[in-house]
């Protein structure tokens, strides 16, 4: 991405104004970017509570709140691990080092990356344990591991999705199966027949084989809605940013030469000498058209499902497990949440055994029994279904050609969201990358500091070796 950094400062005030449409990560992290600056910034958020997706719920049995959806971040999402650095979150999260899968079969396979073999060779323990591969499809799994980091974009047409390249390369229906349409699916929100190839090799590199610690799962203990809809946005108030929620923006006015002076509130005009606009593509485009790439087939949402359980007993005994060639992809037992209560979480959801809810919900009960014989004489209590059918931005071939930049062609207008161009998928390291970055184009505009972006693990030397320097 080429420097979008003027060749001198506009002369904007001392402490200009600076307006965030949107409340969410990418919206909050580019808030705090710019906190310090000098600039007043001040956030709109049009829900009763900041933090997008990252949203909670009024708990139906227990009270209290229990989140939509599930969201982990991982140790490569360095921008968003620092993030909550900063405001004082991280010890909301706990680290977990080991992954848990439970085949159909339902033998538990507990997979821990090696804190003492160099990367990518500390994740021989984590094959190794997979019990539910033979010693072949482990092999197997390895070399189309290594393969895909060498992975090269030829430049010669339409990239081929995750599946094709997969099956292109002889890796066994077993484990596109058992490992990579779990695992893929996921970390990317979608069907592995529908991503680029490039976004699975993303997935791979930074998520698996870069850095020891690269794969270490980071899971709140505390719920979204009040990590970021009330500590969050308490820190930033201490750092003189003005969170207003209940906001509703219905407009961007523009100036005699083009640039933004307002952003419409409630009605009313909020000037300002720049605005990010961090929504969703869909919103962004109602607002600021112009800049905003149509949706069509390379510019799509994923949805994601998250069935809620609450059992009349504790019967989840593992923090989280994955449960490998079932509908159900992860389980989750929040370290907070009420007695008997845990999540499924089922990525890439598009019609879900044919959106027959009821069929779901059996079907998902069914599966966790199975795997925990503790629910097997546990009566289910209540449940819940939520999906979100554009939780994720669809990362298939071709979109990365139309995801924007930062800036715009109108100078004090910028972008922040997950489905920006951030060289992530939709994922919350994703949107704090994009707000750090809009905010970091929109300082440059106005000739103030701002916090920049923070660096992703080191990759050690054979690391460097197999995926190649450039890359």
């Amino acid at each position: 991405m080429s420097d979008p950094r003027p060749s001198e400062p506009l002369p904007y005030p001392a402490a200009p104004r600076v307006v965030v449409v949107g409340g969410g990560l990418a919206g909050l992290a580019a808030a705090a970017a710019l906190s310090g600056s000098g600039a007043q910034v001040t956030v709109l958020e049009a829900r009763r509570r900041a933090g997008g997706r990252a949203a909670s719920f009024e708990d139906p049995v227990a009270g209290g709140l229990i989140d939509a959806c599930q969201h982990v971040a991982m140790g490569c999402c360095t921008n968003f691990l620092d993030l909550c650095r900063q405001a004082g979150l991280a010890a909301a999260f706990r680290r977990d080092r080991t992954l848990w899968f439970i085949g159909a079969d339902n033998r538990r396979a507990p997979c821990t990356p090696s804190r003492l073999l160099p990367a990518p060779l500390h994740l021989t323990p984590l094959l190794l344990g997979m019990r539910h591969f033979s010693i072949r499809e482990k092999l197997a799994l390895a070399r189309g591991m290594l393969r895909l980091a060498g992975w090269r974009d030829d430049g010669a047409g339409v990239r081929p999705t995750a599946l094709e390249w997969l099956r292109s390369i002889g890796q066994p229906d077993t484990v596109i199966r058992l490992f990579w349409q779990p695992v893929l699916e996921s970390a990317l929100g979608e069907s592995i027949d529908l991503v680029d190839v490039a976004a699975a090799r993303k997935v791979v590199v930074d998520g698996f084989l870069a850095h020891r610690e690269a794969a270490d799962l980071f899971v709140p203990t505390a719920t979204l809605g009040s990590l970021f809809g009330e500590r969050f946005v308490a820190w930033l108030a201490g750092r003189g940013v003005v969170v207003k929620t209940d906001a509703r923006v219905t407009g961007i006015e523009r100036d005699a030469s083009g640039q933004v002076a307002a952003v419409v509130v409630d009605g009313s005009p909020l000037p300002c000498e720049a605005a990010i606009v961090a929504v969703p593509w869909r919103a962004a485009a109602r607002l600021v058209p112009e800049v905003v790439p149509p949706a069509d087939e390379r510019l799509a949402g994923s949805p994601i499902t998250a069935v809620h359980l609450w059992f009349d007993r504790d019967c989840i005994d593992l923090p989280h497990a994955v449960l490998v060639g079932r509908v159900s992809q992860w389980v989750f037992r929040p370290s907070d949440a009420p007695r008997g209560y845990c999540q499924v979480v089922i990525s890439a959801s598009r019609d879900l055994l044919d959106g027959d809810r009821d069929r779901l919900r059996d079907t998902v009960v069914a599966e966790v029994r199975s795997a925990f014989p503790a629910a097997r004489e546990a009566t289910l209590v209540d449940s819940r279904i939520v999906t979100d059918p554009t939780a994720v931005l669809s990362v298939r071939p071709g979109v990365e050609g139309v995801r924007p930049p930062p800036q715009t062609t109108i100078p004090n207008l910028f972008l922040a969201g997950d489905w920006t161009a951030t060289g992530w998928p939709s994922t919350m390291e994703g949107a704090v990358r994009s707000g750090r970055a809009a905010a970091q184009v929109a300082a440059n505009q106005l000739g103030i500091g701002c916090q920049g972006l923070s660096p992703d693990l080191p990759r050690g030397p054979l690391v460097r070796w197999l995926v190649g320097a450039a890359n």
